[in-house]
């Protein structure tokens, strides 16, 4: 039997923000075992794919990018968005035109989304297509990962701007968004939604800041707090 062509998906992670209420770029958080939040992340995309998937993984940088990029591991492609305090829009614009030619649909998540747990990737996988714009919902609360399929992505593009996104793309085209349930996949009381922006909530995740050194990691403030 034939097996069947799987659609080449890519997987991009917006990890470009300053990080201002966390005090340093989220990019170089890491757990608790030391691993960098950044390989966490890529890692999990990994373990989404089938053995024969077609499949690439985008990691966007921007704040203290040279700092980051190490903690990438290779199977992944590192882009720069050299205009990362506009707002995550742009970092959204970076990651979706680094995308490959062949790929037929784009799942993006944030780096500050460290509970996503690898079957939400899978589920999304599973629907993708070139005309498809889809989302994870927690126990029906809209939120991240989403999916853009090929024939969206100029207009997502084109949607971008500030800390919102494509979110405006979203009311758009509202009445044929693929809303994918997630929330069966985490215990009791964990939604997907709950993101890191500030130590405390570092800690309850498990996530440590990385020390600071001269002419090392410096904290930053007044920028923006994007992904």
């Amino acid at each position: 039997m034939v097996r069947a062509m799987k659609r080449k998906v890519s997987m991009i992670v917006l990890a470009a923000g300053s990080g201002s209420r966390m005090g340093l770029p989220k990019a170089l958080l890491r757990l608790r075992a030391g691993t960098p939040l950044l390989e966490h992340h890529v890692l999990t995309m990994v373990q989404a794919q089938g053995p024969e998937d077609p499949f690439e993984i985008i990691v966007v940088l921007g704040a203290s990018a040279s700092l980051a990029r190490p903690l990438v591991p290779s199977i992944a492609r590192v882009v720069e968005n050299s205009e990362f305090s506009t707002g995550m829009g742009s970092s959204l614009q970076t990651g979706l035109r680094a995308v490959s030619d062949d790929a037929e649909a784009a799942i993006v998540t944030l780096v500050d989304l460290p509970d996503t747990p690898v079957d939400a990737y899978r589920r999304l996988r599973e629907r993708a297509s070139p005309e498809v714009l889809a989302r994870c919902t927690w126990n029906r609360v809209h939120g991240h990962p989403v999916m853009f399929g090929r024939d969206l992505f100029q207009r997502a593009i084109t949607a971008c701007h500030g800390d919102i996104g494509a979110k405006d793309l979203f009311r758009e085209l509202s009445a044929q968004i693929l809303d994918i349930e997630c929330g069966d996949l985490l215990a009791s009381g964990i939604t997907g939604n709950n993101d890191v922006d500030t130590p405390p909530q570092a800690e309850a995740h498990g996530l440590v800041l990385p020390p600071v050194a001269p002419g090392g990691v410096l904290p930053t403030t007044g920028m923006s707090d994007h992904a």
